[in-house]
C-alpha cells in the first residue's frame, strides 16, 4: 500500500525499506529513536521516530533513515548524531547512542577572488563546495523550489546581505544529481559602492567572510551572550567551514586597522585565520571546526570563542591607508 500510494509516515517508510532490503538478501530490522532528543533509562514511551537497521557480514549493524535522508548525500542523517535508539533485533538489544559524525563529513568551503575598483565597486567570483549536511543546506535552495526559481533563489542569498548585488553569471551543475558528487557552485558578481574609498583610506570587509550564505553556518545564529553554561547545548550538526578571499585593490596600501583575531581551540570547536596584506592585495582566511551536535557545558568556551572570532571578522572592517 505504501509503495502504491507513494506516501506514509516514518514507520511506513522504515517498514518498506526493511522489506526491500530483505528481498535483496539483506538481514534488516526496525529500530526506534527519539528524533532530536535523548531517551532516559526508564520504562516509558519515549520514542517518536522509526528507522531501519541492516546487518553487515561482520555482524555490525548500520543505521538507515529513509524518512530524513531524501535530498541528502548520506544514508543516515547526521542531524541525528548523539541520539539514543533501540534496535528491534531477535537477540534483543540495549539502549544505544548514534555516533558523532566528523566535521570533515559536513564541510562548507567558500572561496573568492575579487577586484575593488576606485569607485568602491567590487567585482569578483566565488565558488562554493559543500558536502553532507552543509551540501543539503545549500542544495535546498534548488531542491525545495521549481526550476524557474533556482536563479532567483541564489540571487536572494546575496541580496539578503548586499541588496545592490548584480549577478553576472552562475553555474550550479545539476542539483538533482546526488551521485555526481558534492555540490559545486560558481558565481560571478558585481556590487556597486561596496567599499568606502577616500583620498587617503580604503574601508571594507572582504566578501567571502562578510556573512553570505549563513544558511550553511547555523552556529552564527546561536547567542553568545552567556559566558558560561550550566547545561548542555546543541548546534544543528558538526561541520567544517573554510572561508577564503583574495582582493586586488586599486592602489598600494598600508595597514591602519585590522581586527584583533585570536586563534582558539578546544574540545568543542576551533578557529584559526586572519589577514595578509601586501602591496595592493588583501588575503583573508578562516577555518572553523565544530566537532559535534550536542555539547557539554565545559565545551561552551571554545564554541563561543570560535563564533565570536568569525563575527569579529564579519563586523569589523579593515582600514587601509593608501600609499601615495
Amino acid at each position: 500500500m505504501n509503495f502504491t500510494d507513494r506516501c506514509g509516515v516514518c514507520k511506513d517508510k522504515a517498514g518498506l525499506l526493511i522489506t526491500m532490503l530483505r528481498a535483496a538478501g539483506f538481514e534488516s530490522y526496525a529500530a526506534m529513536t527519539m528524533a532530536g532528543s535523548r531517551i532516559d533509562r526508564i520504562p516509558a514511551d519515549q520514542f517518536n521516530h522509526s528507522i531501519t537497521i541492516v546487518k553487515h557480514r561482520n555482524g555490525k549493524y548500520e543505521i538507515l533513515d529513509p524518512t530524513w535522508v531524501p535530498f541528502v548525500r548520506e544514508l543516515w542523517s547526521s542531524l541525528e548524531q548523539q541520539q539514543n535508539y533501540l534496535m528491534g533485533v531477535p537477540e534483543g538489544a540495549d539502549l544505544m547512542i548514534t555516533p558523532i559524525s566528523p566535521p570533515e563529513n559536513h564541510y562548507f568551503y567558500l572561496t573568492g577572488k575579487s577586484k575593488l575598483n576606485k569607485d568602491g565597486a567590487l567585482e569578483g567570483e566565488f565558488t562554493i563546495d559543500a558536502e553532507g549536511q552543509e551540501d543539503a543546506s545549500i542544495r535546498r535552495m534548488f531542491t525545495s523550489s521549481y526550476r524557474y526559481n533556482w536563479s532567483s533563489a541564489l540571487e536572494k542569498e546575496l541580496m539578503s546581505v548586499y541588496p545592490r548585488a548584480e549577478i553576472v553569471s552562475m553555474d550550479w551543475g545539476n542539483p538533482m544529481d546526488y551521485l555526481a558528487g558534492p555540490l559545486h557552485i560558481k558565481v560571478k558578481y558585481r556590487i556597486p559602492d561596496y567599499a568606502t574609498i577616500t583620498d587617503d583610506e580604503i574601508i571594507f570587509v572582504p566578501f567571502s567572510v562578510s556573512g553570505v550564505f549563513k544558511r550553511a553556518m547555523p552556529h552564527l545564529y546561536i547567542s553568545t551572550s552567556l559566558k558560561e553554561r550550566k547545561y548542555q547545548f546543541r548546534d544543528r550538526c558538526s561541520r567544517l567551514v573554510k572561508l577564503n578571499e583574495t582582493v586586488e585593490l586599486p592602489s598600494e596600501v598600508k595597514v591602519k586597522f585590522i581586527p584583533d583575531i585570536q586563534m582558539t581551540s578546544g574540545d568543542g570547536a576551533s578557529f584559526k585565520g586572519g589577514y595578509q596584506i601586501e602591496g595592493n592585495t588583501v588575503k583573508v582566511s578562516e577555518i572553523l571546526k565544530f566537532k559535534k551536535r550536542i555539547y557539554d557545558p565545559e565545551e561552551w568556551g571554545s564554541f563561543r570563542e570560535a563564533v565570536l572570532m568569525q563575527k569579529k571578522i564579519m563586523d569589523e572592517p579593515v582600514v587601509l591607508s593608501i600609499v601615495k
